[in-house]
């Protein structure tokens, strides 16, 4: 054992060391920090060396201790050395440093940092075990008492040493002002330039950065405020420790395998959540009927009429998407996502604030709310029937986030949805409130109410208290934040063919009973879609199927997506020129929705 102890440590010590000092933050977020490089260094094999330090005026002390700490581990052998500072959060999908240690090699350079505004960044630094790198080193340290009593230089940290080294005079240049305050450089600053290598973005990237990959986010340079710094960090920290870091996805069948549906995938994992991707359709309804067992604290007597009516054999696949989503919310807190729904490198910000406010959850207005000057345009095409949303306004549900599992805001929409879809299947629908008698009984309509974006937003209006607590943003910051395809997910089907029967609910505690196959005169009259992409990307975008009448205003879904009108143009529905006899092969349609 102890042989195998020194040659697992021996071949730690052959790949990186990371090195921290935490200095400046309260017990439990140094513990936290010190947790995260633990973690990242046995994920990948290597050595983690993580100094906590009390808070002490500046922290100046520990961030020259920084540099000292560095030296000594290469002069212990360690080839490579990353340092992090503490609020360098190493997100949970940071990989390995193997590429970047090649690069370095290969360029024949000895350490690697990122520059901002500023100049040199010294928040995550690489170091490679040289003759050159401990030269520079030891400069550094012999001027460390030098350069921080030069208290009209700017900067206090052991940034300052970086510039000196490397000569930096970028601050003078970038403030003319505070020019003369610049700092000496050392006699060898242009060869200790020349061995300076660039390091990968990723590992050094700020909140708003527009970085499409992410392995560190450094808080340096952004939120200044003593009280704001520390509660993100936590929020960031956050993600990697519990569920909240977490993207839930269903996209079963063949729809996995879409690209678009893998370069979301690709987007998420960029910025540094993980994805929970459900495939199998068996899969999701066991997950669904966790409820019927009474989780969170909800009744169980609703959690059983929920999953009947996940099971019902007229519930449609939208329906059940929606409903999935919601189940998975509740028990698991985290991210939903349509598959073909991807973040921009604006999300993690918005949902990091989010998290370090204390939110239960984050929602997007699909529509302009009140004040907003397309709001009025908007209720007016909703009046006249050009525009369909089911709620002016209207919330999205094709991106939504629960901070904690079992919040009482997906309680109230649960329960509001069992409700719902039980009524639909025991009346027929609902009576559309709507100047137009012929869009009433809308299949497009009962499902944007019985489980789409319109039951969400009721549910948060008949239950201000369950929802007090719920972040609701902008459509304009939905825009900026998530990309959505909008892969045209409602299934021209979706008029006349609810979907296959699902498994019948069974007694509780027995697993769910296959339904009995469905007949002949079933399969005749109902067309079974189940492994059409669009029934669990975009679930609430209709399109018309290329074989109707009036395929061409599917020139209108592409303009809108090119003008930003998500969803803010539709055509009137053609309720009796949609079908065609059965003399030219009818089928098509009766409801056509556009968007």
């Amino acid at each position: 054992r102890s042989a195998e102890r020194r040659m697992s440590t021996a071949k730690k010590d052959a790949a990186l060391t990371v090195l921290t000092v935490a200095c400046g933050y309260d017990d439990s977020l140094r513990a936290w920090v010190a947790q995260r490089i633990r973690a990242y260094a046995a994920r990948h094999d290597y050595t983690a060396q993580v100094f906590l330090r009390a808070w002490d005026e500046r922290c100046d002390s520990s961030s020259w201790e920084k540099l000292n700490r560095t030296r000594a581990a290469l002069r212990g052998g360690a080839p490579y050395v990353l340092t992090v500072d503490a609020d360098a959060v190493i997100l949970p999908t940071a990989g390995s440093l193997r590429d970047q240690c090649a690069a370095l090699d290969a360029a024949g350079k000895t350490w690697a940092m990122s520059d901002d505004e500023n100049g040199p960044n010294g928040g995550v630094v690489l170091y490679k075990n040289d003759a050159r790198t401990l030269a520079m080193l030891d400069e550094m340290a012999a001027q460390e008492q030098a350069l921080r009593s030069a208290w009209l230089a700017p900067f206090h940290w052991e940034q300052r040493a970086f510039m000196y080294a490397i000569g930096s005079s970028h601050w003078a240049l970038k403030n003319r002002l505070q020019g003369w305050l610049s700092l000496p450089s050392s006699p060898n600053s242009a060869a200790y330039a020349a061995t300076k290598g660039a390091l990968d973005p990723q590992w050094n990237t700020r909140l708003d950065d527009a970085s499409p990959r992410r392995s560190i986010v450094h808080l340096a340079g952004g939120p200044r405020a003593k009280a704001t710094k520390p509660a993100m960090m936590r929020a960031l920290l956050r993600l990697g420790a519990t569920n909240a870091g977490v993207v839930h996805r269903f996209t079963p069948g063949t729809v996995a395998t879409r690209g678009i549906v893998a370069e979301a995938r690709g987007a998420w994992a960029g910025q540094g959540f993980r994805l929970d991707e459900v495939t199998d359709r068996s899969v999701a309804l066991g997950q669904v009927g966790r409820l019927a067992h009474g989780v969170c604290g909800l009744p169980p007597q609703v959690g059983r009429r929920y999953l009947r009516a996940y099971t019902h054999p007229n519930t449609s696949f939208v329906q059940r998407a929606d409903m999935w989503r919601y189940a998975r919310l509740l028990t698991q807190g985290g991210v939903y996502a349509d598959g073909d729904a991807s973040p921009t490198p604006a999300f993690l910000g918005e949902y990091a604030r989010h998290i370090s406010e204390g939110g239960e959850g984050l929602l997007f207005w699909e529509t302009p709310i009140s004040g907003e000057w397309r709001y009025p345009w908007v209720k007016i095409g909703a009046l006249t029937g050009i525009s369909q949303y089911a709620r002016i306004p209207e919330m999205a549900q094709f991106v939504m986030a629960s901070g904690r599992p079992c919040a009482p805001w997906l309680k109230a929409l649960v329960e509001l949805v069992a409700d719902r879809v039980s009524r639909f299947h025991a009346t027929g629908g609902f009576e559309r409130r709507s100047m137009h008698s012929s869009q009433d009984r809308s299949v497009v309509y009962h499902t944007l109410v019985t489980t789409g974006p319109g039951a969400l937003t009721d549910a948060a209006r008949n239950h201000p208290a369950a929802f007090a607590n719920v972040t609701r943003l902008p459509l304009s910051v939905l825009w900026r934040t998530v990309r959505h395809a909008s892969m045209h997910s409602w299934h021209p089907g979706l008029s006349y063919a609810p979907g296959a029967p699902a498994p019948t609910p069974a007694a509780e505690g027995e697993p769910p009973r296959a339904a009995p196959a469905p007949t002949r005169k079933d399969r005749k009259d109902r067309k079974d879609p189940k492994d059409h992409p669009s029934h669990h990307l975009h679930p609430h975008h209709f399109v018309v199927a290329k074989d109707h009448p009036h395929h061409h205003h599917n020139r209108h879904l592409r303009e809108n997506h090119k003008n930003d009108l998500h969803a803010e143009r539709m055509t009137q529905q053609y309720p009796d020129r949609g079908r065609r006899s059965k003399a030219k092969g009818g089928g098509a349609p009766r409801h056509l929705l556009f968007v």
